[in-house]
C-alpha cells in the first residue's frame, strides 16, 4: 500500500499542495513565452484602426466642374457669389481654382468627393438654369454628375459627356496632365463681393 503523503512533493519535484509544476518551473516557462514581448506597447484600439488612413484615402483625387462660362475670371466671380447665395453654409473648398479651356471655364482642385460636390452645388447656384457637370476621380474610380440650379442631378457615364468638353478635362481626370502644371489659376474664395461682380462683368469676353 502506498503511504506517500499527497501533500508532500514527489521525488520528481511535482506534486504537493495543488499538484502540478513547482512555482520556479512555471515562472521560467512564463518568462520563456514572454521573451521578446513588450508590455509597454499598448494594444490597438478601434479608434486607432479607424484613424489610420486607408490605401484608398492615400490615392490622389481630382475634381473638375465643367461649365459654359466664357472665362476663368468670370467663373471665379460666379463661384464667389454662389457661395453667398446659398443658405446651407457650405463654403468654397480649399484648393479650388478656375481655369480657361476652349469649351468654357472649369473649376478644379484636388478635392475629396464631398468637397467636390459642395463646389458643384455652389457654382450651379449662381448659374441657376445653366447646367454644369462635375467630374471626380480617385484611383480607378471616375464619376460624372449633373448639377442645375444648385441641386444635384443624375449620375451619368463620364464617357458620355467627356466628348463635349475640352480635352484638358479628360487629361486631368486620367492623370496625363497635373493640376500643378496649369499654374495657380484664380482663387474664387479670395474675392470680395464687389470684386466678384467686377470680375463677372469684365470676364464676359475671353481675352
Amino acid at each position: 500500500m502506498n503511504t506517500v503523503d499527497p501533500e508532500e512533493p514527489r521525488a520528481d519535484g511535482t506534486g504537493g499542495e495543488g499538484s502540478g509544476r513547482p512555482a520556479d518551473d512555471i515562472d521560467a516557462e512564463f518568462a520563456r513565452l514572454m521573451e521578446g514581448i513588450s508590455l509597454d506597447d499598448a494594444p490597438l484600439t478601434v479608434e486607432d484602426v479607424l484613424s489610420e488612413p486607408s490605401e484608398e484615402d492615400s490615392e490622389p483625387t481630382v475634381a473638375v466642374v465643367a461649365t459654359s462660362v466664357v472665362s476663368a475670371k468670370a467663373l471665379a466671380g460666379v463661384v464667389r457669389l454662389g457661395r453667398e447665395a446659398r443658405e446651407d453654409g457650405i463654403d468654397i473648398p480649399a484648393g479650388t481654382r478656375t481655369l480657361d479651356t476652349e469649351t468654357g471655364a472649369i473649376a478644379a482642385g484636388p478635392l475629396a468627393e464631398a468637397a467636390a460636390h459642395d463646389l458643384a452645388a455652389i457654382a450651379s447656384t449662381a448659374l441657376q438654369r445653366n447646367g454644369i457637370v462635375l467630374f471626380w476621380r480617385r484611383g480607378d474610380r471616375m464619376t460624372a454628375t449633373r448639377y442645375k440650379n444648385g441641386e444635384r442631378g443624375e449620375d451619368i457615364s463620364p464617357a458620355i459627356v467627356l466628348g463635349a468638353v475640352d480635352d484638358l478635362v479628360e487629361e486631368l481626370l486620367l492623370g496625363a496632365t497635373d493640376l500643378a502644371e496649369l499654374g495657380e489659376g484664380l482663387d474664387p474664395a479670395a474675392l470680395s463681393r464687389a470684386e466678384a461682380l467686377e470680375w463677372i462683368a469684365s470676364g464676359k469676353k475671353r481675352k
